[in-house]
């Protein structure tokens, strides 16, 4: 690999990690109430199971 590309990747790099710390906020909103929708289906799961 040159170096021309290695410079070329790390600048890649460098505003993928920008804008996923601009993402951040937006994504973990995502991320924990996608957990909570999981642990309530699992909560509603097992009580229908419970009581059939």
């Amino acid at each position: 690999m040159s170096e021309g590309e290695g410079t070329t990747f790390m600048q890649w790099r460098e505003r993928a990690q920008s804008e996923v710390a601009q993402e951040r906020p937006k994504l973990r909103g995502v991320m924990i109430t996608a957990a909570a929708v999981v642990v309530i289906g699992i909560v509603v799961g097992a009580v229908v199971l419970l009581m059939s």
